[in-house]
């Protein structure tokens, strides 16, 4: 018997990442998960539940055939368990349609995970160890923050492939660091305004030229496009001109219809307060 159940719970993670995580042995989900269990930093395209913690999993092991997590700290508090965990991989498999590139990647973050009353698994956030590891791929995903699980009904995806000027990747990255900091908040005004609810952008590296891919997820494409050639607001013109200068042409002024594809989701989790994950006390 535990002597607590946060200690119960402490112990459920670690076997989570010592046999599940580390070793691939599924049968851990089961186990440990509930079946409706909410991840809110799943892999895009990751199905809903226990299946989709197994999807994410797999395709990280698959991705990084040394994938390995390392606890650096665990604490328990009430029904929760927060740990700082360590990631290592090298990327030697397809990674969200990306061609493996060789590149080994540490990243370092926290990871909260929620326990039902019978010990169970109900609920999981992190912060940090998966943007850092798809930074250090040249990966850079962004979406409006949210603090609950969002469902892709409705939802059309839309991908577009934009070329990387000539001597242009520097600025590009700058960008990007830019709309993940002191222009956040105006970048997550923008994409609600033009209903975009989901975010993904990354450099996809190529022989003769880099290109990079725009994924995004709205209800009505046409309108978003449109929206967006009519925005008269002080940062849409600021980032089209940004845009323009980087890529000479711009991914979201396209036809509707241009490389749709459907599948890939993706929610940013949610920010760490001083009360619960979901920012309630």
């Amino acid at each position: 018997m535990w002597e607590s159940a946060g200690e119960r719970n402490k112990a459920t993670i670690r076997r989570v990442f010592t046999e599940f995580v580390n070793q691939g042995d599924a049968s851990v989900v089961d186990e440990c998960y509930r079946p409706d269990i909410v991840d809110h930093a799943g892999l895009p395209g990751a199905p809903e539940g226990a299946e989709g913690v197994k999807y994410t999993i797999a395709g990280l092991r698959e991705a990084f055939p040394d994938f390995h997590v390392t606890i650096e700290d665990i604490s328990a508090h009430d029904d929760m368990v927060v740990i700082h965990n360590t990631w290592r991989g090298t990327h030697l498999g397809e990674l969200l349609g990306m061609a493996p590139t060789g590149r080994s990647f540490l990243s370092v973050g926290i990871v909260i995970w929620r326990f039902d009353e019978e010990g169970r698994i109900a609920e999981r956030w992190e912060h940090g160890v998966s943007s850092n590891m798809f930074a250090a791929l040249g990966m850079r995903m962004l979406a409006p923050r949210k603090g609950r699980r969002r469902t892709t009904e409705g939802v059309r995806s839309v991908t577009r492939t934009v070329p990387l000027k000539s001597g242009k990747p520097a600025a590009w990255q700058r960008l990007t660091a830019e709309l993940e900091g002191p222009r956040r908040r105006e970048y997550e005004a923008s994409r609600r305004r033009l209903g975009i609810t989901s975010e993904v952008l990354r450099i996809d590296p190529r022989p003769d030229q880099d290109h990079v891919i725009v994924h995004f997820e709205t209800a009505d494409p046409e309108r978003t496009r449109k929206r967006w050639l009519e925005s008269t607001d002080p940062f849409d013109r600021w980032l089209r001109e940004q845009i323009l200068d980087i890529h000479g042409e711009d991914p979201w002024a396209g036809p509707a219809t241009s490389c749709e594809q459907t599948g890939w989701a993706w929610t940013a989790p949610p920010r760490l307060t001083a009360g619960r994950p979901d920012g309630s006390n």
